[in-house]
């Protein structure tokens, strides 16, 4: 009797890490896109603001040489130049111009961001809440409604607020690097010097971040404390009143929100 072969188990790939960030990208990506070109449109005019001043100073002190001189009917020195006066209104008009740009752009960063972080926070609670939903009894014994609404009351709103910052964090490299180059241009290396000082204070201000970031960290454990208790006392506020603990239950949430704040 022939035995019979079994064929070798078929091993499926495991299932990749669902990923946030990918969808919440291809979600807002145009949004996101307008509001980078605006931020750096809004960065970078003050930093050539100053260079067109210049170039209107030295236009009008060159107009007021050559018109002296031509009052009193002497030669104009070799230094000095009498520009058109085409030149003075093309300086005027560009840095109204660059006025009207940037009050534009500023605006239209604000209403592209502001709508970008709408789209974020609706998708996110959205999820939130149909998770919440077919969330199993073992599961729903986890995640508790303090939980949920530390969810979508403080991780959804630094997800908005990372949304703007990840949008700077991109635009001020180019900043930094185009207010050198001015810098430079306009009064020589010892500007370098000016921005030596500041990117010497980003490593404290690095550190200051991160410590701020571990001490919510350890602040949300005692904010689903808090609203776990508060939610309890509300939905049992008849036994509540009936033995009179008002008072111990007072102390509770106050001893746990003088963790959770300091």
């Amino acid at each position: 009797m022939r035995r019979r072969q079994l064929s070798p188990p078929v091993v499926r790939p495991a299932s990749p890490t669902p990923s946030l960030l990918l969808p919440l990208c291809r979600l807002v990506s145009w949004h996101l896109v307008c509001a980078l070109t605006a931020r750096l449109v809004t960065e970078l005019i003050p930093v050539f603001i100053p260079i067109l001043v210049k170039l209107t100073t030295t236009f009008a002190q060159q107009k007021r040489l050559a018109a002296k001189h031509a009052l009193a009917a002497t030669a104009i020195p070799a230094g000095i130049t009498n520009p058109p006066n085409w030149q003075g209104y093309v300086l005027v008009v560009a840095m109204f111009a660059m006025l009207l740009l940037y009050s534009w752009s500023f605006q239209w960063f604000f209403f592209k961001v502001g709508k970008a972080t709408i789209i974020v926070r609706s998708a996110l609670i959205s999820a939130v809440y149909r998770k919440s939903l077919v969330l199993s009894a073992q599961a729903r014994s986890r995640l508790t409604l303090g939980r949920l609404t530390n969810l979508v009351s403080s991780d959804i709103s630094q997800v908005e607020r990372g949304v703007t910052n990840a949008i700077v964090c991109i635009t001020i490299p180019v900043q930094v690097i185009a207010s050198i180059i001015v810098l430079v241009y306009m009064i020589g290396p010892s500007g370098i010097a000016g921005w030596a000082v500041v990117i010497g204070f980003v490593p404290i201000q690095l550190w200051a971040s991160r410590y701020l970031v571990r001490l919510r960290g350890q602040a949300i454990r005692y904010t689903d404390q808090r609203i776990r208790a508060t939610r309890e006392a509300i939905q049992g506020i008849k036994v509540v009143k009936a033995f009179a603990w008002e008072q111990s239950i007072l102390e509770t949430m106050q001893h746990v929100r003088s963790k959770e704040v300091g």
